[in-house]
């Protein structure tokens, strides 16, 4: 019978390729950590760029997304302009002019939703500020929030929402050109006429954002997405064109803070007047060029040729300052202290404020 094949395992052999084997499964699972690390910072590296990439688009993209549904349409039997949520009560802060003589108000919002709108009180037509009211909010049009408008600083990004030539909804970008503008009413792009527009809007924020006819009563935004201002008027200049040609002006937050609320309590809101006329390129002071007879200025014995340089131990440099100070934290009865120059002299006078009267001009 014929014998069956014998094998002979060589063990050194196969110890060897087991430590082969071992050493290439070890090389394998390096590669693949290695592999997997690297798609890992790769991803990484990617998440990082995609953030950047978003964060090259904020604020504007998170401000338009968060304050959208805020911002509305108004139409009137006159025309219409842009507004803002002021609260959850359905109370609406527009432009005066934005609302001036209508008996039909219409507020459209984000959603294509219309309600019919209410006048609060009498439009404050020297601030150029309006408070109406609807019936019903949306869900999502929640009440804006508003900030402290003396905080700003030239050069800070604002932005501007509202509809312009009626396109709603459409947001521009630009940054403060300045603040502290005084101008009078009757030489802004929606002119005020006599005796009113004699009087000045104080404050105002001057700014680069392209706005146009309809974005008025819009709010104008810091890059937190707060109200800094409500635009209402722009610069036309003697172009002949009725359009934006670089500057535009927003009634300060400051005063939309005093007037608005103002309106929703009492009806109206009352300016401080003084009853003095002023040269405006005068930078020792306030140079009284005109004293109103029977104002205030007057029954404090206030003279032509005096320089107001105080007020309230507040060192005042040009008339804008002074209408400023007044503006912000003044109203009809309240008494200020003024340090006046005359004649060389020194001299202290103290002056109670009255309400501006439509047929009296200056501060």
């Amino acid at each position: 019978m014929e014998k069956s094949s014998e094998y002979v395992v060589d063990r050194k052999a196969v110890a060897v390729l087991v430590l082969v084997f071992v050493a290439l499964v070890g090389s394998f699972a390096v590669i693949y950590l290695d592999l997997k690390s690297d798609i890992a910072s790769l991803k990484n590296d990617n998440a990082d760029l995609s953030s950047e990439v978003e964060q090259l688009r904020e604020p504007a993209v998170k401000i338009y997304n968060q304050t959208k549904f805020s911002v509305v349409l108004i139409t009137t039997d006159k025309g219409g302009g842009s507004g803002f949520v002021y609260d959850s009560e359905g109370h609406i802060v527009t432009n005066n002019h934005v609302v001036e003589g209508a008996t039909n108000i219409t507020v459209t919002f984000f959603d294509g939703s219309a309600e019919t709108a209410q006048i609060i009180g009498t439009p404050d037509v020297y601030s150029d500020l309006a408070l109406i009211k609807v019936d019903k909010l949306p869900t999502q049009s929640k009440p804006l929030l508003i900030r402290n408008s003396t905080q700003l600083m030239v050069g800070e990004p604002v932005y501007a929402i509202g509809n312009p030539f009626g396109l709603s909804g459409s947001m521009t970008s630009g940054i403060v050109s300045q603040v502290g503008r005084v101008k009078k009413l009757s030489d802004l792009g929606e002119p005020v006429p006599p005796p009113e527009g004699n009087y000045s809007m104080a404050d105002l924020i001057q700014f680069d954002a392209a706005v146009n006819i309809g974005n008025s009563g819009g709010p104008l935004l810091d890059s937190a997405g707060y109200v800094i201002g409500l635009t209402f008027a722009i610069e036309t200049g003697n172009t002949g064109i009725n359009g934006f040609i670089g500057i535009g002006y927003a009634v300060p937050s400051v005063l939309l803070l005093r007037v608005i609320p103002a309106l929703e309590s009492t009806g109206h809101y009352d300016h401080p007047w003084v009853g003095i006329e002023y040269d405006p390129s005068y930078t020792s002071g306030v140079h009284l060029v005109g004293i109103v007879s029977g104002g205030p200025a007057d029954k404090a014995g206030l003279q032509v040729g005096d320089v107001i340089k105080e007020v309230d131990g507040l060192q005042v440099n040009r008339g804008a300052v002074f209408v400023i100070y007044l503006e912000r934290y003044k109203s009809p009865g309240d008494t200020i202290n003024l340090e006046i120059s005359r004649n060389g002299s020194v001299i202290n006078k103290t002056l109670t404020l009255e309400p501006r009267e439509p047929m009296l001009a200056g501060p």
